[in-house]
This record gives structure tokens, C-alpha cells and sequence, in this order.
């Protein structure tokens, strides 16, 4: 197998990886959960912005739940149901990040 091929795993693997910090049932704030789990892809121009797009929040939790290419899914050890609705409303109703400075 060629080394290259072995990057979109490794990359989708360690995405990951913040969300293990905290069990589900301690995030306090859903602002805590996308620091810690969201935001290293999400604000870094790797993942879509999410916040200020009006995303429903129905339509946010399959996608955390299950993932698709390039984002892992969250399973409810890492991220609760309840969680998990707080984090899809918050996204949803967040207004878009200030523009980076570059």
C-alpha cells in the first residue's frame, strides 16, 4: 500500500481525537464540546464553517453521529443524545465567526 493513502485515515483518525478529553455526560456547554471536538476542523478551513449558515439542527446531529469522508462520527460514549441536541441547536442558531485577519 502506498504511504500517501494511509494520510486521509490517519487525518480522519486524529480529528477525532479531542473528543475523547471528556466523557459523555461532562461537557457542560455545548461552546465546550465544539472547542474541544469541532472547532480544530471547523475553524481551521480543513472542515466547513458551520455557524452562521442556518443549518438546521435536525440535520446536524445524523452527521455528527454517523460522519461522513473526512469526519469521524461521535459515538454517545464521547458526545450523549442530549449532548448532542444542545451542540446541533448551538450551531445552528451561532452567528458566522468574525473574518480572520491574514
Amino acid at each position: 500500500m502506498k504511504p500517501f493513502l494511509l494520510l486521509p485515515a490517519a487525518v480522519t483518525a486524529l480529528a477525532g481525537a479531542p473528543a475523547f478529553a471528556q466523557a459523555a455526560g461532562q461537557w457542560q456547554k455545548p461552546e465546550q464540546i465544539w472547542t474541544a471536538s469541532c472547532s480544530y476542523c471547523h475553524e481551521q478551513d480543513f472542515a466547513p464553517e458551520l455557524r452562521g449558515r442556518n443549518l438546521p439542527a435536525e440535520a446536524i446531529a445524523p452527521i455528527v453521529r454517523q460522519g461522513v469522508p473526512g469526519m469521524p462520527a461521535f459515538h454517545p460514549s464521547e458526545i450523549n443524545d442530549r449532548e448532542l441536541a444542545g451542540l446541533s441547536r448551538w450551531i445552528s442558531a451561532s452567528p458566522a465567526p468574525a473574518a480572520k485577519k491574514k
